[in-house]
């Protein structure tokens, strides 16, 4: 017969639960005071064993584009950032950061935010003083890891935004942060499809756009006008790859001779760009519209449109320096050319060998080889 367990200590019956009796401390406790608690009172910082060096303060300014308008306000905010540093007695002016026509969305191209945060990190500065969120980064993931990689250094380097007023080195801010990061982000998405939008609206009614390219330049309206020094280098590509020279011994030959660029800086020439130049249908008089497309807005990835935007070809749009017909005939090379480069580029094939067997010390021949 099993004995009957007991328990070390006898528990009372229907005894109070554990939040019941909480709440029954939290009560004696205020309503009594504990003779045995002792108040340790805090200990305050020596100030004059610590740091006295005022804080090392630097502005950060951007504008997304290069337009006069832009430029007014670029000066204006690297003004207005020099004097508010240097008019407080409390700072040590650090210097002022600056990138002009440069988006936001990305700080990869940012050389000037990126040498910021280099002397962030080499204790060079104690705090950024700049416009707004949006000023300092329109990508959510991009403002919120500079924010807490700088709150992370030692010591601590705080970004205060002028116009929301507020600074990261307050605790209470960062989801604020976050939340006006996020509004800036959707503000440059938005932006971004409006300005697609617009483009695409122009190309629809056979308004194109057109860079300067070897050989033309633009007249006070925008118009193609033939640079006729220039359009003989472009007419000797032409003559050159016709008689069947290539691209490569093309551009060695212009190299050699010492023809500038388009740039007029360098005389190096190189087969990618005489190929551009060969596939250029601007040539020709004619101006193909959305051959590439902005992929994603982020990274200002672009890439070639094979179909998935809407395409246009604007037709004798300008003066050609190339007869259509020569021009057509280029293409015709130029894929032909194409053709003939992946028939050459053939899988190495492994040859196998039987080992056993009536056929051992045969090769299997694949017949999918080529001759």
């Amino acid at each position: 017969m099993e004995e009957k367990r007991t328990a070390l200590v006898t528990r009372k019956p229907n005894k109070t639960g554990i939040g019941q009796r909480n709440r029954e401390q939290i009560r004696e406790a205020y309503s009594t005071a504990n003779p045995n608690l002792v108040v340790i009172p805090v200990k305050e910082a020596d100030k004059s064993a610590g740091d006295t060096r005022k804080p090392r303060v630097c502005g950060y300014c951007r504008v997304s584009t290069e337009t006069e308008e832009q430029q007014g306000s670029f000066e204006l905010q690297i003004q207005e950032a020099e004097k508010t540093i240097k008019e407080n007695p409390a700072w040590d002016f650090a210097g002022i950061y600056a990138d002009e026509g440069i988006s936001a969305t990305s700080v990869e191209k940012r050389k000037e935010f990126l040498r910021m945060i280099e002397d962030c990190k080499a204790g060079n500065i104690d705090l950024i003083i700049t416009k707004s969120v949006s000023r300092f980064a329109r990508n959510l993931v991009d403002c919120i890891m500079y924010i807490r990689l700088l709150k992370n250094l030692n010591p601590p380097v705080g970004i205060y935004f002028e116009n929301d007023r507020l600074n990261t080195l307050d605790q209470t801010s960062e989801t604020f942060i976050a939340f006006i990061s996020c509004m800036a982000q959707e503000e440059s998405a938005k932006k971004s499809e409006a300005v697609k939008y617009g483009i695409r609206k122009k190309f629809a009614v056979g308004i194109p756009r057109c860079p300067r390219i070897l050989g033309y330049d633009k007249d006070t309206d925008g118009r193609y006008v033939i640079v006729e020094e220039e359009a003989k280098i472009v007419r000797m590509i032409y003559t050159f790859y016709l008689d069947g020279y290539s691209t490569t011994s093309i551009a060695y030959s212009l190299t050699r001779a010492g023809v500038p660029t388009i740039t007029g800086q360098s005389s190096v020439w190189c087969a990618g760009v005489v190929k551009s130049i060969l596939r250029n249908e601007k040539y020709c008089g004619d101006v193909a519209m959305q051959k590439t497309y902005v992929k994603d807005y982020l990274t200002h990835k672009t890439v070639k449109n094979t179909g998935q935007v809407q395409a246009y070809l604007l037709l004798k749009h300008h003066k050609p320096i190339i007869a259509k017909a020569e021009w057509e005939r280029v293409q015709e090379l130029l894929d032909a050319w194409r053709t003939r480069k992946k028939r050459r580029v053939r899988k190495v094939q492994k040859i196998v060998t039987v080992k056993r067997g009536r056929f051992a010390g045969y090769i299997i021949i694949d017949t999918s080889w080529a001759d």
